[in-house]
């Protein structure tokens, strides 16, 4: 019993963080926040640093409906790290009331855990019902804090947008899985993966997965509600949403293609393909039109969960490791992005591009944060992002899907345009006399954070022990 406790050690500490962080801040003590996001940033950073150095166990427990293999623990970095974050950038500090309420810090916060609890265990899950429960531990806590602002109307509009999309997603898949279940019987993933047949009622199960969880990592066609949702929810809601609750649904579209479908390879690569494209074509032509900088983040995660479907063409290792990589390139570089969007709304209430005409003048600092968040989604080396994007390219293309390959670099080339627009308001753009951008004074934490993620973007992508750090976890497999 306690080897299986040890073994989920992770969720259940996590599950006491985010019991004491909503009890600290029920207390009603003065300063409450500042205390809850101290108590989360810690514990994040520390489970974090052991997820990267394998301190939790890599074995099957409750009788092999849990398994913490060393894909899971990439994925688990992934999401602790966003946690982590996204805790820095929720400091009140410059923040208007209406953003994140100081005496409400602990619902955030204990709310955001609650969801990484239920991606700790996604990831780790080996049977069906567990993987749905994880799966709906993770939005419920989401739907929540996208909601968080319920007297402002479009934090009220995202959620109900949010709630319907995600019920939706979620009969999808629920009816999926339940033919996995009818075809094989059996809701262990490994007992399906071996025992499932090519049939038309296959093929019909692998839609109505791919169509549920298409919804959870904004994949085109199901992307419609990711905007919206991203525009009405706080800031530091939206980083989060934007980041781990990505890789989430890619954690667990890698779970369910991989080992649920092994034995429809074809056609799950056909519809893998088809999403790839279509995602990336979408996202970033439409991400051309957009200067509100919530919907702009919004359509170039879209484009990014693309890049990420080109990786998962190839399910063999190279693919299994770059999705890998990119993952953690796509979490320092957009949250990034999100943190100094979050610090301009905060202090002046902007979110149009067109308004932060003199923000390099008077905030260089930030600036030049944006711009390496920019250039590194963009692909430009020597940043993290260019060998993210090259990995996930070199993997299709072992596959042979050389025009997936040409889809992807003419999208990267599409996508450079509009990144530099941001930077050609912020930098090339003067400001008429009189509108100057106001100087910005970053709190301790975000300044952490941003630095923490520049630093990050650039190292990523010259130091190769992280690309082998997500071979070897591919090698190992799940």
């Amino acid at each position: 019993m306690l080897e299986q406790l040890f073994a989920i050690s992770n969720e259940l500490i996590l599950t006491t963080l985010a019991v004491v962080v909503m009890s600290v801040n029920l207390s009603g003590r003065r300063n409450s926040g500042r205390v809850e996001i101290l108590l989360t940033v810690f514990t994040l950073a520390a489970l974090s640093l052991a997820a990267v150095t394998g301190f939790f166990p890599e074995r099957a427990v409750f009788g092999g409906v849990y398994q913490a293999g060393p894909v899971a623990q990439v994925f688990k970095c992934v999401f602790l790290l966003a946690g982590l974050m996204t805790a820095l950038l929720s400091w009140r500090g410059n923040q208007p009331v209406e953003t994140l309420p100081s005496h409400r810090i602990g619902e955030h916060l204990g709310l955001m855990v609650l969801s990484l609890v239920g991606m700790c265990f996604l990831v780790s899950a080996q049977e069906l019902v567990l993987l749905y429960v994880s799966l709906e531990l993770v939005t419920i806590p989401l739907i929540l804090l996208v909601a968080f602002n319920r007297r402002e109307l479009r934090s009220a509009e995202a959620g109900m947008k949010y709630v319907m999309f995600s019920a939706l997603s979620s009969g999808l898949l629920l009816y999926g899985l339940s033919l996995l279940y009818g075809m094989t019987g059996s809701t262990y993933l490994g007992t399906v993966g071996s025992r499932l047949q090519m049939s038309f009622l296959t093929v019909v199960a692998l839609v109505l997965v791919m169509g549920g969880v298409g919804f959870k990592i904004s994949a085109a066609p199901f992307h419609l509600w990711t905007p919206d949702t991203y525009e009405g929810a706080p800031l530091p809601v939206a980083t989060f949403l934007s980041v781990a609750s990505k890789a989430a649904g890619f954690g667990l579209f890698f779970k369910l293609i991989s080992v649920g479908f092994a034995l429809a390879s074809e056609h799950a690569q056909l519809l893998v393909v088809i999403l790839a494209s279509l995602t990336m074509s979408i996202g970033n032509l439409v991400a051309l039109m957009q200067t509100n900088m919530k919907r702009f983040l919004a359509y170039s995660s879209i484009a990014q969960a693309g890049y990420l479907l080109v990786g998962l063409a190839n399910r063999e290792e190279l693919g299994t490791a770059s999705v890998l990589f990119y993952l953690l390139v796509y979490l320092f570089s957009n949250i990034a992005a999100f943190g100094v969007v979050t610090l301009i709304a905060g202090a002046t209430g902007k979110e149009d591009m067109r308004d932060y005409v003199g923000f390099s003048i008077s905030n260089p600092g930030l600036a030049a944060v944006m711009m390496l968040a920019m250039f590194s989604l963009a692909g430009i080396p020597p940043l993290a992002g260019f060998l993210g994007k090259f990995y996930l390219f070199a993997a299709a293309a072992e596959k042979g899907l050389y025009w997936l390959v040409l889809v992807g670099v003419a999208n990267a080339t599409v996508s450079l345009y509009y990144y530099l627009t941001v930077l050609r308001w912020m930098y090339l753009v003067k400001a008429e006399p009189g509108q100057e951008f106001p100087r910005i004074r970053t709190p301790l934490a975000g300044t952490l954070a941003l630095g923490f993620c520049s630093v990050s973007m650039i190292a990523i992508g010259l130091v190769p022990q992280v690309i082998r750090w997500t071979e070897t976890a591919a090698k190992a497999g799940l």
